[in-house]
């Protein structure tokens, strides 16, 4: 994994000693795994997110889970849209919601060997497929996308 956006600067703020050319798992958890750690028990979701906006939480890592699963299917999003399905901050996720996430955790872990499901999943899941149309948290606003 690689982070362009860990210059100097950044670096020596965060103290990050790493080659940001060679981001190992231990230094960046993607979504499908944090949401498995989360779900083990193993994490506090309130530990990811954005502090600089003071977002974080289980709705943060599913947001970040659907975000996945469309880059995925060459489908990439700004951080801000949100479609189909999400968690409200703050909720207790539905059993459904569970269900669901776990499933798109468990395709977006490791991609290569379930790439052909995971494509299935994204373009059959209306909840899941980004379909032209997104709420822009960022505008505040729902807006039309290509």
């Amino acid at each position: 994994m690689v982070d362009a956006q860990l210059d100097a600067t950044w670096r020596k703020m965060i103290g990050f000693t790493g080659d940001p050319l060679d981001i190992t798992p231990a230094e960046f958890v993607t979504a499908g795994h944090a949401w498995q750690a989360w779900r083990r028990g193993e994490l506090d979701a309130g530990r990811c997110g954005l502090s600089a906006i003071k977002e974080h939480g289980a709705h943060w890592i599913a947001g970040n889970l659907r975000l996945d699963l469309a880059a995925l299917n060459k489908v990439e999003m700004h951080p801000w849209d949100v479609w189909g399905a999400f968690l409200e901050p703050g909720s207790e996720p539905t059993e459904a919601q569970l269900d669901l996430f776990d499933a798109v955790a468990e395709l977006t872990t490791d991609p290569n060997a379930r790439f052909d499901e995971l494509r299935r999943r994204y373009d059959d899941d209306d909840s899941l497929r980004m379909d032209g149309t997104v709420f822009n948290v960022f505008r505040n606003c729902v807006e039309t996308v290509s």
